[in-house]
């Protein structure tokens, strides 16, 4: 929970990211948005922006604006609870998995490292809570980390996984 009259502060922030980066679900709710100064028609937005330039994790992070005091959206809280709960423990099909892996390959093939052909073969979702895909290849090892934030940016496009972290790990074909 956010106090809207501060903004979100470093120690939110570490609160947050330790959360994200033990595969919590997260959702940012933002409180005394009654009483928020110099509101208008985007004020919401650009809190959200603003906040996400601050930690990009928070794109996939859904933000609700509240009012203890009034009341006003409270009741959405659980019903956003519940949303990201189903997006976390979502499963899909391995042959969903391989046809997006297929179309980002087509879109897009990893780097080639160092004289050696990288090849991704096929993939497979391993885990629920958080979202993890194993992406079986020749040589994981030399993937470059901006195609796996690509494969990440792919699958999430996919599937959404609101509000929840997404893992993606790379594993020799042989093992």
């Amino acid at each position: 929970m956010i106090d809207a009259t501060t903004g979100i502060e470093n120690q939110d922030l570490k609160i947050a990211t330790m959360a994200w980066e033990n595969g919590c679900g997260l959702i940012i709710v933002v409180n005394k948005w009654d009483i928020k100064e110099e509101k208008g028609d985007k004020t919401s937005a650009h809190f959200t922006k603003e906040a996400i330039e601050k930690a990009p994790y928070l794109a996939f992070v859904p933000f609700l604006f509240v009012s203890a005091r009034t009341g006003q959206r409270v009741a959405k809280v659980l019903d956003l609870v519940m949303q990201v709960d189903a997006e976390r423990q979502k499963r899909i099909t391995t042959s969903q998995v391989n046809d997006t892996l297929e179309q980002l390959l087509a879109r897009r093939q990893p780097p080639q490292a160092a004289g050696q052909e990288v090849k991704l073969m096929y993939a497979t979702q391993v885990n629920v809570a958080p979202p993890t895909f194993a992406v079986f290849g020749n040589h994981p090892d030399l993937v470059a980390e901006h195609y796996v934030r690509y494969l990440h940016n792919g699958f999430r496009e996919a599937w959404g996984f609101t509000g929840s972290p997404l893992r993606i790990v790379l594993r020799s074909r042989a093992a």
